[in-house]
């Protein structure tokens, strides 16, 4: 039986890339809830916070993490060098989000936003930019 993972992917890269993203984004789903819950109820007490805290960014870092072992795992060099221009694009755009809000945070009046918010516009952008080269390949 052919697994979701691997049938989305080109290369056996790609596919186990695909596999561990999926894991971790589980693992995310899986631990944010409680997280939120437990925190906004005040169920956990110091000094537990800061540790329950960071269980929610454990597998989005193994999502980064995926990436740079997709990449020198990828044996493909076309396709490498495309993942390699997504990564760039929505790097460029993420950062330029953090920067222009951190301006308009400390200068403009503009509210506070979670540094988390980063990785999501990062994430955002990395499939657009995936979808845009995807329809520019057809």
């Amino acid at each position: 039986m052919t697994s979701l993972s691997a049938m989305c992917a080109r290369t056996p890269a790609q596919a186990r890339h695909n596999r561990r993203v999926l894991i971790a984004s589980i693992i995310y789903a899986v631990t944010l809830i409680p997280v939120v819950y437990a925190m906004r109820h005040g169920l956990v007490a110091q000094p537990w916070t800061t540790i329950i805290a960071l269980l929610p960014a454990i597998p989005v870092v193994g999502f980064f993490a995926s990436y740079a072992r997709y990449l020198s795992e990828e044996d493909d060099e076309y396709i490498r060098m495309l993942v390699v221009k997504q990564i760039l694009a929505a790097t460029t755009v993420a950062m330029t989000c953090a920067v222009v809000w951190g301006f308009l945070t400390d200068l403009g009046g503009a509210p506070p936003i979670a540094t988390y918010w980063v990785a999501v516009v990062w994430v955002a952008a990395q499939g657009a930019h995936a979808f845009v080269s995807w329809l520019r390949a057809r």
